[in-house]
């Protein structure tokens, strides 16, 4: 049995007719609520909530995956009148976020660059998240499961965040707020420090184990919360302009599709906006 071939429906009276008009705006959605969910997960996580990183990442990845797909359907509409099936689209991608997102940057090459604003984030450090983003949508997602399973395990994905992103975006933080925070927690631990017994441990494993060591984690685990999650927003602020784009052009063709940026408004904000919110939402 192979898949159908699904075309375009170019202007039918009523949009609510036609056999895409539906899944497309379903799938935008989906989508768009995942990646929110799983953003305002990440911006809340901290090295005492690691199931935060987790489940920050479960949903991010699964919408970060939905809107480059849509985008390489709405582009194979745009210039071959049909969406790829099923079967092209697992042999080509499968859930491969690596594969999909240069198909994306494919398809942004091809069209006139004045038409698109944003750019990736980070450039010294972008290939390194989205390898870790693309290995935790195919496998390390099961990491807990894996090693209770006698699997041989991989590095802890929270662990692996932080080394690949964490310290690097760490290491970038002016001087001046890390000897702010290094002083406050010099001074916390002077003033608690035989009052509290603390027994925790950083994202990257490392031991958390007096009032100082569990501030200084603290002031990390802010700051990488709030870049790492300024990278994965702007990310798919990358993917969504292009898939933005791809659905105006079918619109202008006469397909009869949804308004994608009704969706994704929210990712249409400016860096400083982006960067300050705590929560992320569609409505």
């Amino acid at each position: 049995m192979t898949d159908k071939q699904v075309t375009g429906d170019k202007c039918p009276t009523d949009p609510w007719q036609s056999p895409i008009f539906q899944p497309l705006m379903h799938e935008a959605g989906i989508a768009a609520q995942t990646l929110c969910v799983g953003l305002t997960t990440l911006r809340k996580a901290n090295y005492m909530q690691p199931e935060k990183y987790y489940g920050g990442f479960f949903s991010y990845t699964i919408g970060l995956e939905r809107a480059m797909k849509l985008t390489i359907l709405l582009d194979s509409l745009v210039e071959q009148g049909n969406f790829p099936t099923d079967q092209q689209l697992k042999k080509a991608y499968g859930h491969d976020l690596g594969k999909l997102l240069a198909a994306v940057q494919t398809i942004r090459v091809n069209i006139d660059p004045g038409e698109f604003r944003w750019k990736l984030p980070h450039s010294e450090i972008i290939d390194d998240a989205v390898f870790f983003l693309a290995e935790f949508a195919k496998t390390t997602r099961y990491y807990n499961l894996d090693v209770l399973s006698g699997k041989a395990p991989s590095l802890d994905p929270v662990a692996r965040w932080f080394q690949l992103v964490g310290k690097p975006l760490l290491a970038k933080r002016p001087a001046r707020q890390t000897l702010r925070n290094a002083a406050r927690a010099s001074a916390l631990e002077e003033l608690m420090g035989d009052k509290m017994i603390i027994r925790s441990m950083s994202e990257d494993g490392i031991p958390v184990s007096s009032v100082e060591e569990a501030s200084i984690a603290e002031h990390n685990s802010e700051y990488v919360a709030k870049e790492g999650t300024f990278l994965c927003t702007s990310l798919a602020r990358y993917v969504i302009e292009v898939l933005r784009h791809r659905g105006l052009a079918a619109r202008g063709a006469g397909h009869t599709i949804p308004a994608f940026g009704d969706f994704f408004a929210l990712f249409n904000n400016d860096d400083a906006l982006l960067k300050n919110r705590k929560s992320f939402s569609i409505t």
